[in-house]
């Protein structure tokens, strides 16, 4: 490929959700590319489970991001059929359903608040009996008190739909910059453009491109990012986004489950290869550290067993761990910042892979158009700001 003078986009983050939005920005013609500190895909991205769905636990958990996921998750399979057909590779994407399972009188009412939930939004789910759900997972427990099917609710193998993105990209003709740092960035008037000088893995040599807009979608280490622009003073306020660590267990063997498994503690999902993820924790207060604790694998195989007795007997493949992106109030941040040109995409927590095809088109679309479409209006970096001056008001 030729190297462009100007791109029209430089995106730099390469998760899933910088992945998807150089797609989607490439197919309707812009001329990107994508910097990428390491390899794309190698993050939290990697690590996801891949079960996508707007059903929570408790029920309402995350109402303020349901439209989103709601309308994410309905662009899903147009999403997939365009990524495995430009990338030529299967996402291994499956819509055989959800299954909420619960065990005790709690959980139970929990489930008939959800199905009530769904039922007003005009959703479709089916209220299981112990008996139904042991007809349709012959591996559950007989003793279960009731079961919630949601056929809405799919799954994706996030690792192979990484392959296909990255692959798709390159047919789309996104020029990928791996082993490049971000480390500082000027808007220049006169051509109209950002300059962002990038690093070259151990290399103290520093080049630059230039870029029209520039799209910040580098997960935990936005703010990181933010503060190199304009000669090192922060062009926007900071989103406040940093890492929540996540270990999940990747089993392998024979089939044991055909659909989704949720309960109130962890969520199972046996890929058609055999793979089996139990998923996850959440370690807030572990910051940046990476570590697969025995812990960890030991509370997830004990709530996996509880539920499936013979997961024991599978073998443990990986142990699994990530750093989700999250803000304040587990919403992201999607939209313009305050400096032309400048977009910021992060904090999606644990619903990047969901959320990657409508970040992408509504991006695109503010992007064209120059207007914040109503459906990212709620994302807005300005509701972290209100949400300082509010606090300060308080004390």
């Amino acid at each position: 490929m030729t190297e462009q003078r100007t791109w029209d986009v430089a995106i730099i983050g390469g998760g899933v959700i910088g992945l998807t939005c150089a797609f989607e920005l490439a197919r309707r013609g812009r001329k990107v590319t994508l910097i990428e500190r390491e390899q794309p895909g190698q993050q939290a991205s990697r690590v996801a489970a891949g079960l996508l769905g707007t059903a929570t636990l408790p029920v309402g958990e995350d109402d303020a991001i349901f439209p989103l996921k709601l309308d994410s998750l309905r662009r899903y399979p147009q999403f997939v059929a365009k990524v495995e057909s430009i990338g030529r590779r299967s996402a291994g994407y499956r819509t055989d359903g959800t299954i909420w399972v619960a065990r005790t009188a709690d959980e139970d009412a929990q489930l008939e608040a959800l199905h009530e939930e769904r039922q007003r939004r005009g959703l479709r789910s089916q209220r299981l009996a112990s008996s139904e759900i042991f007809n349709i997972e012959p591996e559950l427990p007989g003793d279960l008190l009731s079961g919630l099917l949601v056929d809405e609710d799919v799954q994706i193998d996030p690792r192979r739909l990484l392959t296909a993105l990255e692959r798709g990209i390159g047919y789309v003709r996104v020029a990928v910059r791996p082993n490049r740092g971000a480390v500082g960035g000027d808007y220049d008037e006169g051509a109209e453009a950002w300059k962002v000088r990038l690093s070259e893995g151990d290399s103290t040599e520093v080049k630059s491109i230039e870029a029209r807009e520039v799209l910040i979608t580098a997960g935990p280490w936005c703010d990181e990012i933010i503060a190199t622009a304009s000669g090192g003073a922060a062009p926007l306020a900071r989103t406040g986004v940093g890492p929540v660590k996540g270990q999940l267990l990747r089993l392998r063997g024979p089939r044991i489950i055909d659909r989704v498994i949720r309960t109130t503690n962890v969520s199972l999902a046996q890929r058609r290869d055999g793979e089996l993820i139990v998923a996850s924790t959440k370690e807030p207060e572990a910051g940046w550290d990476l570590t697969a604790t025995d812990a960890a694998r030991e509370e997830l195989l004990d709530r996996a067993s509880e539920l499936i007795p013979r997961i024991r007997e599978l073998e443990l493949e990986e142990h699994s761990v990530g750093l989700r992106p999250a803000v304040a109030d587990h919403m992201p941040v999607i939209g313009p910042a305050d400096r032309r040109g400048l977009w910021i995409a992060t904090g999606h927590f644990q619903h990047g892979i969901l959320l990657a095809p409508a970040t992408a088109h509504w991006l695109a679309e503010a992007m064209e158009s120059g207007e914040v479409p109503e459906a990212l209006k709620p994302y807005g970096l300005e509701r972290l700001e209100q949400a300082e001056v509010n606090m300060e008001a308080a004390l």
